[in-house]
C-alpha cells in the first residue's frame, strides 16, 4: 500500500509578482467585469495606498504557506508527485477538450515567465526561462489503465503539443514555490474545471461529486503500490470574476469557510454532494481540482497552514496538508 501525502495550494497568477504589481491584477480582472463595482469589503483593502500594504502583508503570508509545504513535500521524498490542476484553454481547446487528462510523458516544460515583462517576478528570472520537469511515466500509465479497468475513462497525453508555453499556470505556478530545481518527478493531472465558460464548443465541467469519485479511484490504485506519493491540489477557491451570486465583484467567503471548516474536520466527503449550481453561483469551479484530492485522502482531518480571506487577493486562497 502506497504511503500518501495529500496537498493543497493556490495557483493563482499574482502569486509570481511582486506586490507592488498587484493593482494591476485586480484592474485587469475587474475591466473584464461590465458595469464593475468594487464592493465595500474590498475598498476597505485598499485604504489610500491601492492596497500595497494588505498586498504586502498577503504576499508575506502566501509565502511563507508555500515555504511550510515545500518542507512537508521534499521531507516526504515522494517517488510521484500528482499535481492536479485545470487547463484553462492553454493545451486543450474545444477540438480535443477530455474532462480529465493524465500525463504520461517522461519530460514535461514550462515557461512560467512568458507573459511577464522583462524580470518583474519575485525571482527575477528572465521571460524566456525553461523550467523543465522529470515525469513517473511508468507509474503514470498504471494509474491510467487501472482507473479505465476500474471503470473510469481516463484521457491521457504523452506530450503537451497544443501551447507553446508548455505547463499551464495551473502546474507550474506553484512549481515555482514547490520544486522550482525539479528535484521531484512530476505526474500533471488535467480536469476541464471552466467547461462552457471558456467558449463556445466546451462541455459542461465535470461534478463535484465525479470529481471525488476520481480521487478514490486514484486510492484503490494507490493503494495496490508501495511507492510514496504526493497529491497536490492546485487551485484558489472562490473567484470574485467568477461569482454570480454578487455580480462578480466580490468572491464569496462565507461558502468557502463553511467548506473549509469540513475539511478541517475530516469531512470531506460531505462536499461530494456539492451541485454545478452551487458551485457556479459561488465562482468555485476550480474546487474541483481539491474535490479529487478529497477523494484520495478520505476524511481525515486537513491541516489548514493559512486561509487568506481579503478581498483584495481576488479569490479566496487555502494552503492544507493531510499527513
Amino acid at each position: 500500500m502506497a504511503e500518501i501525502l495529500g496537498l493543497g495550494c493556490t495557483h493563482a497568477p499574482m502569486i509570481l509578482f511582486p506586490p507592488e504589481h498587484w493593482k494591476n491584477v485586480r484592474k485587469g480582472l475587474s475591466s473584464r467585469i461590465p458595469n464593475y463595482q468594487a464592493p465595500e469589503e474590498l475598498l476597505t483593502d485598499l485604504g489610500d495606498d491601492d492596497g500595497l500594504a494588505q498586498d504586502k502583508i498577503n504576499h508575506q503570508r502566501i509565502m511563507d504557506a508555500f515555504a511550510v509545504i515545500r518542507e512537508k513535500l521534499h521531507a516526504w521524498k515522494p517517488d510521484a508527485v500528482i499535481l492536479i490542476g485545470d487547463d484553462q484553454s492553454e493545451n486543450f481547446k474545444r477540438e480535443n477538450l477530455p474532462t480529465f487528462c493524465m500525463y504520461t510523458g517522461s519530460q514535461v516544460d514550462g515557461y512560467p515567465f512568458h507573459a511577464a515583462s522583462n524580470n518583474n517576478n519575485v525571482w527575477k528570472i528572465q521571460p524566456e526561462t525553461k523550467f523543465s520537469f522529470n515525469c513517473p511515466a511508468e507509474f503514470a500509465t498504471d494509474l491510467v489503465k487501472f482507473v479505465i479497468r476500474d471503470g473510469f475513462d481516463m484521457s491521457s497525453s504523452t506530450e503537451l503539443a497544443g501551447w507553446e508555453w508548455g505547463l499551464p499556470h495551473a502546474h507550474i505556478n506553484p512549481l515555482m514555490y514547490l520544486d522550482q530545481d525539479a528535484e521531484l518527478p512530476i505526474l500533471p493531472l488535467f480536469v476541464n474545471c471552466l467547461g462552457e465558460e471558456a467558449g463556445d464548443g466546451y462541455p459542461p465541467r465535470p461534478t463535484a461529486k465525479r470529481c471525488y469519485e476520481l480521487g478514490q479511484a486514484i486510492r484503490r490504485f494507490l493503494d495496490t503500490r508501495t511507492e510514496r506519493v504526493a497529491v497536490i491540489a492546485s487551485s484558489s477557491w472562490s473567484h470574485f470574476f467568477l461569482t454570480e451570486k454578487f455580480g462578480r465583484s466580490a468572491f464569496d467567503v462565507e461558502f468557502d469557510k463553511k467548506n473549509l471548516e469540513l475539511i478541517r474536520t475530516g469531512q470531506g466527503s460531505k462536499l461530494a454532494e456539492l451541485t454545478p449550481e452551487e458551485l457556479q453561483e459561488s465562482g468555485d469551479h476550480e474546487f474541483l481540482n481539491w474535490m479529487i484530492t478529497l477523494g484520495v485522502v478520505g476524511d481525515r482531518p486537513a491541516e489548514i497552514i493559512d486561509a487568506l480571506d481579503a478581498q483584495s487577493q481576488v479569490s479566496f486562497k487555502v494552503f492544507a496538508a493531510w499527513e
